[in-house]
């Protein structure tokens, strides 16, 4: 019975609010509608009682009032019918994921603080379960997003499926998943892991070619009020759990040891809360700085680079004190779509029509919705394709050659552009020129820094960079160029064009 009392989704806020408002409205609807009806059916037969001796049209038209009474009570209801339907479907539109039906992120996250507070009242334990696809991202490169798609909704049902009733499954991001589970400790929670993972293994997708496609799930798993001390650290515990779940082999589920948990509490990362906490506030946490990027002859601006930093108080934090955090996090994706639209709220505000760099997070890329979404910013802003260069870091393409060949090749066909950064600092540095159709090399900025004062080592190397990239008509942009110096240097090495400290900070205004 007390389990059957604790299902939060039936009562979240946002529903109770929405259920009183309509019940509010339907109420006054109909008891205006039953007035009128009554107020009309009394006033005829009072009419009829009291004076027959009425003309005979009069005497007709009384009648049909009286017929007609009923309908402004009738015709209600109908309205009130539609009411219904409509309230529904924009609940649904904004608390579900369109793809698979289940709860969205957000959704999530007031849900898993509802039951939070609410095991706390009442005293009793609830689960949640972190789920991770176990290289999705293969199927959607293989196979294609249609095939992905579909094996999002198949998943979908096979959770919805593998959860108790009660239970809240929602798709967090991606090929992420969540389920909350109330009223369950550590021993059920497993019991419905296991039962997920068993699900998945007997589903398959046969493609038109008659090939089958199967996958397996990692789950990281966590108890309140036994793992955690509120929602935020239950989602990060979980989380870590996931990260272990796949570094043992995936196709695994962890949960915390009684060992483990103080110090695994400890040591939740600051990051990973202040990343959290930048994609609920939005606007106000994830701001877009601009570095100029000048013509090295003539010092004028060329472009700017769009620099990511999240704003806490009155700090300012770098991109490279969080980025890895939110990669791990899954959260990179949600933080370059905010990036960008920021950025793009800046340029339409200052009639900006130059060139915009920006830094793209390779964990990104292979998110099925990045590039839709990607699209659809440039088309809402009315931004040229052609005025953005995707930079990407050769330290981190280097594990995903054909992946990013494909996916640098689709995008250059609809007139975006593509820069390697720390060009030169890996050891395929021949191989990206190669397989890459790219129009910038950012010159890693450790050879750039160091040309003064080196030798001549550290400049021929820079020099033979820039002219075989001429030679590709490819443009070379130095880095970290940090005093005048430098910057001669660069010039009479042949490198196009520079950035750095010297030239200018990265600051919140485009000019």
């Amino acid at each position: 019975m007390f389990y059957s009392l604790c299902i939060p989704h039936k009562t979240w806020g946002y529903r109770i609010t929405m259920a009183v408002d309509l019940k509010k409205i339907k109420t006054i609807l109909l008891a205006g509608s039953v007035a009128v009806s009554l107020s009309m059916a009394l006033t005829t037969i009072i009419i009829l009682a009291y004076d027959l001796n009425m003309p005979a049209a009069l005497n007709i038209l009384i009648l049909v009032i009286l017929a007609l009474s009923p309908f402004p009570a009738v015709s209600t209801i109908v309205l009130i019918r539609s009411l219904t339907k409509y309230a529904k479907e924009a609940e649904s539109f904004t608390t579900r994921d369109p793809l698979t039906g289940l709860y969205n992120q957000i959704t999530f996250w007031d849900l898993l603080q509802y039951e939070t507070q609410r095991s706390m009242r009442q005293k009793y334990k609830f689960s949640l379960l972190h789920i991770d696809i176990d290289n999705f991202k293969i199927i959607n490169d293989t196979y294609g997003h249609a095939v992905g798609d579909r094996f999002l909704k198949d998943f979908a049902e096979i959770l919805r499926a593998a959860v108790r009733k009660g239970d809240i499954p929602a798709r967090f991001a991606g090929d992420n998943f969540i389920a909350i589970l109330p009223v369950c400790d550590e021993e059920q929670a497993y019991i419905v892991a296991k039962r997920l993972m068993d699900g998945l293994r007997s589903h398959s997708i046969t493609l038109p070619n008659g090939s089958v496609v199967q996958e397996t799930i990692s789950i990281g798993g966590a108890v309140f009020p036994g793992h955690a001390r509120d929602a935020k650290d239950l989602f990060l515990l979980a989380d870590s759990m996931l990260g272990q779940a796949k570094s043992a082999g995936k196709d695994n589920m962890a949960f915390p040891s009684d060992g483990d948990n103080v110090e695994m509490l400890k040591n939740l990362s600051e990051k990973n809360i202040m990343i959290l906490d930048a994609l609920r506030y939005r606007k106000k946490r994830i701001v877009p700085y601009f570095q100029p990027i000048i013509n090295v002859k003539d010092r004028s601006v060329m472009a700017y680079e769009v620099l990511t930093r999240i704003v806490v108080d009155d700090r300012v934090i770098p991109a490279s004190d969080f980025i890895e955090a939110a990669e791990s996090m899954g959260a990179i994706g949600k933080i370059d779509y905010q990036l960008i639209e920021q950025a793009f709220i800046m340029v339409k505000k200052k009639h900006y029509t130059g060139t915009l760099f920006l830094n793209l997070s390779p964990k990104a890329m292979v998110i099925s919705e990045f590039m839709p979404t990607i699209r659809a910013l440039f088309r809402d802003y009315a931004i040229n394709p052609g005025d953005m260069v995707f930079e990407i870091t050769e330290r981190d393409t280097v594990k995903n050659v054909q992946l990013f060949e494909t996916f640098v090749r689709t995008l250059r066909d609809e007139g975006f552009r593509f820069a390697i950064d720390d060009f030169g600092a890996g050891y395929s540095s021949f191989q990206y020129l190669k397989n890459f159709p790219v129009d910038y090399l950012k010159v890693d900025g450790e050879f750039i820094r160091t040309m003064v004062g080196h030798g001549t080592m550290v400049k021929e190397i820079v020099t033979s960079i820039a002219s075989l990239a001429s030679r590709l008509n490819i443009k070379t942009i130095a880095e970290y160029v940090e005093s005048e110096s430098i910057l001669k240097e660069v010039d009479s090495a042949g490198i196009d064009y520079a950035q750095g400290y010297h030239i200018q900070r990265p600051s919140p205004h485009l000019e």
